[in-house]
């Protein structure tokens, strides 16, 4: 039986790192972490806003949800196609196969267990699902890859495992068991969701639509009345610290041409329409 209850100890440990992360130091202090931290993980800091690494940050929580500086990313120029929802590593693309199941790793596991709606889930059957890892290097605001309605917000708890390539190989359904925020759009392409997989070590995940954060330990599903209108490239939610992205989309889409597992930045081409037809 899969154990889906909390792990109070890794709980504990990641509610500290991000109560802590959010703590306002002297600017000169928090200065200092945050260069020592970019240097060691490698952060890109010309994706920053010059004149806010001027100012600096008044928290590292404040740094690590950074806002991009103008131009720092752009959209792929042709509007048909699917852009990455985020920057990380592409770990894979695989098909939700009949049932709603996909394989990882050589073991199968249910998407509608990871989206929690098993109806939801039956949409993409016969599409695919997308896994991309933020790595604490990379920019942690999570955006649509295409243009639609957001119709429907769902929190759901869980633990909080690492989501490293060691969890995973050891634990295959780790996405359906973490604490996850998923976001339903409806598109002119089909039903697409974004889903914000927890790990240890975030503090916690908010919606860019959503006023309230939702409590980690409180499930909730809500139907977003009126639909809120997203362009490709709006904003969905943010890490406070990070995690992994997976999204579905329904039959009908392959990897836009040259995307392959590797390394990918908020905005480049994720997804085309099968034979390149929009």
């Amino acid at each position: 039986m899969i154990d889906r209850s909390p792990d109070w100890s890794a709980m504990l440990a990641t509610r500290m790192l991000g109560k802590v992360a959010r703590m306002r130091f002297p600017r000169p202090v928090t200065r200092a972490a945050i260069m020592a931290y970019a240097k060691y993980f490698g952060v890109a800091l010309d994706d920053v806003d010059p004149d806010q690494l001027r100012r600096g940050f008044l928290s590292f929580d404040e740094f690590f949800t950074r806002k991009l500086r103008p131009g720092a990313r752009s959209l792929a120029a042709n509007s048909d196609l699917f852009v990455s929802p985020c920057d990380g590593f592409l770990r894979e693309a695989v098909e939700v196969q009949a049932g709603s199941t996909v394989v990882a790793k050589g073991h199968e596991y249910s998407v509608g267990e990871l989206l929690g709606d098993q109806g939801l889930a039956q949409q993409f059957v016969g599409g695919l699902q997308v896994t991309i890892y933020l790595h604490p290097r990379d920019y942690h605001r999570v955006h649509a890859p295409c243009s639609g309605e957001i119709k429907s917000m769902t929190a759901v708890p869980g633990r909080l495992l690492p989501v490293t390539d060691a969890s995973l190989d050891r634990e295959p359904r780790l996405f359906s068991l973490n604490e996850r925020l998923i976001h339903r759009l409806d598109t002119p392409r089909g039903a697409v969701c974004v889903v914000m997989v927890a790990a240890f070590g975030v503090g916690h995940m908010t919606c860019a639509y959503r006023v309230s954060e939702p409590h980690p330990l409180e499930r909730i599903h809500e139907t977003i009345e009126p639909a809120v209108k997203v362009d490709r490239g709006g904003e969905l939610g943010i890490f406070h610290l990070g995690s992994t992205v997976v999204l579905y989309v329904e039959r009908g889409f392959e990897l836009a041409s040259g995307v392959e597992p590797g390394p990918i930045r908020f905005g480049m081409p994720l997804l085309r329409a099968k034979g390149g037809r929009p």
